[in-house]
């Protein structure tokens, strides 16, 4: 029997093992049931096409380049790579990360059906969940990128077991207020107006380019204790657009949007998203405005922006002319922790002096290049991997630590479990 045969045959004898944790496995980079089934693969490529715009702002700060104060960095980059810069600036800062955490709410869903399908309490299995990104998020910031993300999801996400317990509308009601809520206690309260948490640490790129390791530890460290200081305002946003962006989320999921995803996006999906883009670009430019509470509302821009460019991808993935973007990205959506550390860790390769020590040398355009090349050899890894393998790596230890048990990882070893 030929290899692909043997594959084929072992997926057909675990379809009906894996087919009640399909949804929970799109969340945590599970296999598909069969070929072409069991997945919604606009959502894991919609997942990786969110994950690329956070890889490119990330690599912005690994790079050195978000160390900069604005000064430095206009002295420093000539006329194009400056104007890359500030058009990267209003296509992904802050919109990257509104809309992946849009997608994490939305991802609390999967884990509530899937849980009721298995019979499973999904508020203890969400909680250890939690408690594990918060370990993997702390692996990160100490050893790979100080500027994790996964800490903060794991203590605020601690919301969506609650509300999971309301209706959709009240979730929609919710999500809104703390979205308005922060740019309203902003104005009120007198802060600032949020700046960049790297802006300013010019102090990185010396220590960053020292080729001992323990050197780039000892500063992830110090960034994290200490690079916040100074910026209650960019906190105070987070906290707010996050967790209202987590509640929208999962009301979206709640409404039966993954189902509509497979059914068909309408074309007012396209209209709304170019709406709230185009909403979401005026209030960006409206945040450098004198007026107290016109400039607060502007920090509005990203998760607005980011909700319209969630409805235009969901909407152009549905086109028969975008099958070559699913087989290409959707894998990585499959295992999108892994491709968010493991661009950590090529970062560091790249900029920092343990590896190739380029940090402070290229331009904005090149650092892009690093990017979209980094994105490309997660992609391919992922295609490669998930032709053996039932689960990302890091997915693999996520489940395996949640579930406090080892977790099948080939087919394999999954058919000799269903058997």
């Amino acid at each position: 029997m030929s290899t692909a045969a043997e594959r084929r045959e072992i997926m057909a004898a675990t379809g009906a093992a894996t087919g009640a944790a399909t949804e929970m496995a799109a969340l945590e980079g599970g296999a598909q049931t069969s070929a072409g089934a069991g997945r919604e693969t606009r959502l894991d490529t919609l997942r990786a096409l969110v994950l690329s715009a956070v890889i490119v702002v990330n690599m912005l700060t690994i790079s050195g380049l978000a160390y900069l104060t604005p000064d430095a960095r206009a002295e420093a980059l000539g006329p194009f790579d400056m104007a890359l810069w500030h058009g990267l600036d209003v296509l992904f800062e802050g919109k990257a990360l509104a809309a992946f955490s849009f997608l994490f709410g939305l991802s609390f869903s999967l884990i509530l059906r899937s849980a009721a399908a298995q019979g499973e309490a999904p508020g203890m299995l969400f909680l250890r969940r939690l408690l594990v990104l918060a370990g993997l998020g702390l692996f990160n910031a100490l050893f790979l990128f100080w500027a994790d993300i996964l800490m903060s999801y794991a203590a605020l996400g601690l919301v969506l077991p609650l509300a999971a317990r309301f209706s959709q509308r009240v979730l929609v009601g919710a999500g809104a207020a703390l979205l308005a809520s922060g740019p309203v206690i902003l104005a009120l309260g007198g802060f600032a107006r949020p700046e960049p948490v790297p802006q300013g640490h010019v102090e990185n790129l010396e220590v960053y380019a020292s080729p001992a390791y323990g050197d780039t530890v000892r500063q992830n460290l110090d960034m994290v204790l200490n690079a916040t200081d100074g910026v209650d305002s960019l906190l105070l946003m987070r906290l707010f657009m996050l967790s209202g962006l987590f509640l929208l989320g999962l009301a979206a999921g709640l409404s039966g949007m993954l189902k509509r995803l497979r059914a068909g996006v309408p074309v007012s999906w396209l209209g709304a998203g170019a709406a709230l883009m185009g909403l979401g670009l005026g209030l960006q430019l409206g945040a450098g405005a004198e007026a107290t509470l016109v400039a607060a509302l502007g920090v509005l821009h990203a998760p607005i922006m980011a909700l319209g460019y969630l409805l235009v991808l969901g909407y152009l993935l549905g086109s028969a002319r975008t099958g070559w973007v699913h087989r290409a990205l959707a894998p990585l959506g499959r295992m999108s922790l892994t491709g968010y550390l493991m661009s950590a860790a090529l970062g560091g390769a790249v900029f920092y002096g343990w590896g190739l020590g380029l940090i402070g040398t290229l331009g904005t355009a090149q650092v892009l290049l690093v990017a979209l090349a980094s994105i490309a050899l997660l992609a391919g890894f992922a295609r490669l991997w998930f032709a053996w393998f039932l689960f990302g790596p890091w997915e693999w230890l996520w489940r395996s630590l949640t579930r406090m048990q080892v977790q099948p990882l080939t087919m394999a070893t999954r058919a000799g479990a269903a058997g």
